[in-house]
């Protein structure tokens, strides 16, 4: 299991960021789409490899598959 959360944060910071805002705006392809985008990035240029199924599933655990506007605010 701890190697799982590690997935998302081989991440830069502002990737992790970006990630979870897009996960509140913007559909699920989109999301994966970016994911799969920014794997190759770091493949090519830092030698990192991202499984972005791990890091999608880790998020959306999380976040609790919940947008901003979906959550009851008390």
């Amino acid at each position: 299991m701890e190697q799982e959360k590690l997935e998302f944060f081989k991440l830069d910071e502002i990737d992790r960021k970006v990630l979870l805002w897009l996960l509140s705006h913007v559909p699920q392809k989109s999301v994966i789409a970016w994911l799969e985008y920014i794997a190759v990035q770091y493949k090519q240029e830092k030698s990192i490899l991202i499984d972005i199924d791990k890091v999608y599933a880790e998020v959306e655990e999380s976040t609790g598959n919940q947008k901003p506007n979906e959550r009851v605010l008390t």
